[in-house]
Parts: C-alpha cells; sequence; structure tokens
C-alpha cells in the first residue's frame, strides 16, 4: 500500500443514511434557500466521477474522538466490501451516498441489510446542482418489522476543508431525510470523503480523516495538490513547491513532541515519507484506541505487582462519579427520549448500588445507512476512560450491557 499522495484535491460530499420510518417524508427537493452555498475553493476541481475503490484501500477517521480504521476488502461491479478495526463487515456501492446494503453486525439493529429503490449513481458526475432522490427499505434482526424512508442529496458546490490528514478541495453534497441532515465532503484524489458532518434534533456528530492509504497510484495524475500538513510526500504542483520546501525544513504538524522526545533519547525519527513507517505508527494508534475502550479484558499488572494483586480482593464497586466528567457508560438504546427515561427508571431500580448516583444522559445516534435514529441510554458521568471500564466491569458481572463512550459537556 502506498501512501496517498500530498497532491489531495478536496471535494465536498454528503453521504447520509436514511432513517428507519414507515412513512416517506413529504419534502420537496432542495431549493435555493434550503442549501446553503458551498465556500468558495482556492482551486476549482472538474467534475468528479465515482470513486474506484480498490481491495487494501484503508482510511483512518476521527469519529467524534474515537479512532477508526476502515479498509475495502473486495470489489465487484456492483458492491464493495468494507470492515474495520472492530471486525464489522459490511457492503455498499462506489456512489457515495448509497447506505449500507448489508451488515454483519450493529448494537442496536443486529445483522440487517437494505435494498435502494432508485439510482443513486444519478449524482455523477459530481458538478454543482445536481439532485438525486431515492427510496431504503430494509429490516434486520432486531428489526423484523423493517422500515422505509426517502433521501434526497444535492451537490452543494466546491469547498476547502481543513481535516487532520490534511487541507483538500472538495465537493459538498448535503444530504437530507426528515429532521438529520448530513453534509459529506469528497476528495477525488482520496477516492473517499474527508469530513461527514451530521446534525440531529439535540446534537450533531463530526467524523474526520486523519489519514489515507490507497493501494495504488491512480490518483497520482490529479492536478490540484493542496497542502497537507500531516503527510509528506513527493510535489508536482509548482504553485505550492515554495511552500513545501518550508515544511521540509520544520517539523510537520503533530509530530513535534515526539521528535524532541526521540532526540532527548538519542533516537531518530523516521522519515515523514517512509510510507509503510507511517502507516505502521497510524495502525499502532488505532489499536491502542482500541484497547483503551475494551472493559471485557483486564490489563494485566506489572511484574512487581502481581503478587500484592492476588492477594488483594477484586474491586467491583463503582467509582466515584465526576460532576464534570467527560466519560459515561452506555447501558441500553431506545428509539425516543422518553423510552430512554423509563429505561434509565428501570436500570437504576435494577443496580442501585452501581447506578444510584450517576445522572441520565441520552446520545442520539444514527445507526446509519438507512437504519434510523437511536437514542443511547448513558449514565453519567465519569473523569476518566478507565473509571467508566470499572463501572461497566462491574456491571458486565451482572449480566449488563455496558460499555464507555466519550459525552459531550
Amino acid at each position: 500500500m502506498r501512501l496517498l499522495s500530498r497532491r489531495l484535491l478536496p471535494l465536498a460530499l454528503i453521504g447520509m443514511l436514511s432513517a428507519c420510518s414507515f412513512e416517506i417524508p413529504d419534502f420537496g427537493i432542495f431549493s435555493a434557500d434550503e442549501a446553503l452555498p458551498a465556500k468558495e475553493p482556492l482551486a476549482q476541481l472538474p467534475p468528479a466521477p465515482k470513486p474506484l475503490y480498490q481491495p487494501g484501500d484503508t482510511y483512518v477517521f476521527n469519529d467524534d474522538g474515537t479512532v477508526v480504521q476502515e479498509q475495502v476488502v473486495g470489489v465487484t461491479p456492483d458492491r464493495v466490501t468494507w470492515t474495520n478495526d472492530s471486525g464489522l463487515i459490511w457492503t455498499t456501492t462506489n456512489e457515495l451516498v448509497t447506505p449500507q446494503l448489508s451488515w454483519s453486525s450493529h448494537p442496536e439493529l443486529g445483522r440487517g441489510r437494505q435494498t435502494v429503490i432508485g439510482n443513486p449513481g444519478t449524482l455523477f458526475p459530481l458538478q454543482e446542482g445536481n439532485i438525486v432522490a431515492f427510496g431504503i427499505r430494509g429490516n434486520s434482526e432486531k428489526v423484523p418489522t423493517g422500515w422505509e424512508d426517502e433521501l434526497r442529496c444535492v451537490v452543494a458546490g466546491q469547498e476547502d476543508v481543513t481535516v487532520p490528514a490534511g487541507t483538500f478541495t472538495t465537493f459538498r453534497i448535503d444530504c437530507k431525510r426528515k429532521d438529520v441532515e448530513t453534509s459529506l465532503y469528497y476528495a477525488p484524489v482520496a477516492q473517499n470523503y474527508v469530513l461527514r458532518e451530521r446534525i440531529f434534533a439535540n446534537s450533531r456528530s463530526r467524523k474526520e480523516l486523519m489519514s489515507v492509504n490507497l493501494a495504488d497510484n491512480r490518483t497520482a495524475s490529479m492536478p490540484v495538490t493542496v497542502e497537507q500538513p500531516t503527510h509528506k510526500t513527493d510535489v508536482v504542483n509548482p504553485r505550492i513547491a515554495a511552500a513545501d520546501k518550508m515544511q521540509a525544513e520544520t517539523p510537520m504538524a503533530g509530530t513535534d513532541d515526539r521528535m524532541a522526545k526521540a532526540e532527548e533519547r538519542g533516537e531518530s525519527m523516521p522519515a515523514m515519507d517512509d510510507t509503510r513507517l507511517v502507516m505502521l505508527i497510524s495502525r499502532l494508534e488505532s489499536v491502542v484506541s482500541k484497547l483503551e475502550t475494551m472493559t471485557e479484558d483486564k490489563v494485566m499488572p506489572p511484574k512487581e505487582a502481581a503478587a500484592e494483586e492476588k492477594m488483594e480482593k477484586p474491586e467491583t464497586g463503582m467509582t466515584a462519579p465526576s460532576a464534570t466528567g467527560k466519560w459515561g457508560i452506555h447501558l441500553e438504546s431506545y428509539r425516543t427520549q422518553s423510552g430512554a427515561r423509563r429505561g434509565w427508571t428501570a436500570l437504576q431500580k435494577r443496580y442501585p448500588d452501581d447506578l444510584g448516583a450517576l445522572e441520565l444522559k441520552t446520545i442520539e445516534f444514527d445507526a446509519g445507512d438507512g437504519r434510523g435514529t437511536f437514542v443511547r441510554l448513558v449514565g453519567a458521568a465519569f473523569e476518566t476512560r478507565a473509571d467508566a471500564g470499572k463501572a461497566c466491569s462491574a456491571l458486565k458481572a451482572k449480566r449488563q450491557f455496558c460499555q464507555a463512550v466519550r459525552i459531550a459537556r
């Protein structure tokens, strides 16, 4: 796999998934006052065709504070198969706004599948003003009665956006489904969206690209090169050659602290154009993040403390809650706020020692790809992820689902 070239043409795309519903919403195709115009980019891109995914294409995202790695593992003429570092598998198409057609597992829905009624591909080639509308029908293990809905999207224009992976000129695609609005910013050179923003009734979410590695150099000939602060590769566009030269003489963004520490230890940092090492660091960071969120397995104590821990009784009590903490414990999911409140009352009666000192926090969550919006019941709050994980361990011992999650304050 080769690290994606710095020549990144950013585009704006909104890939939004439709909700679980039994009524097709009656709203008109976006009018001029519904879709805000995109900000004028520094460089204009030609109309963009559909992305051409290849097995091995790997994307690392920051999804509302959680680092996730997604990779293409299979491609056929009408299907793209993906997996992530949690082991989930799903299929979709290369039409960006198409929802997931099947998925292996989901905490709220279980395994399921969907059918698209219409042709999302008519949105391509992407250019300002293009509009598409199509229906979605689906069902899953936990929602066997199914759902159907309608999704409408418009290409709002081109816009420059900055994410951890760099600055991109993108096509912004705005999609609407009932009271949920999604904007995806698609960069042809990345062959994917680099930013996804969603606005719900009472909350919003942001998923932004941290790094990308394409299986080949199929985007190397793209003419627009936009500065990337995180990864440095070859430069072809003379317009930014001077800026690249200056950056080559200074540490790249996000590496200063690591370089300083390495120099103090007499070590050397890998060159930023060493694609293998950069990818390895990205993967290691993803694995560390994943391990930190796991509450099923206990961390092995250091050798010098092992003997002492064997003599101690395992702790199963609650860690003291924190009024200003940014971590909570996800216990159940509901379709409505009222359902979540009733569920919280029942859980507090069932586990008074574990939940009595916590307060209810609800988080709206779009299950994605037409599967609808859920309300996550969260007990809040804890100062650290470790504290929330400890509370989950006590509840899991009582056969209660529990997962540490970050909450907004």
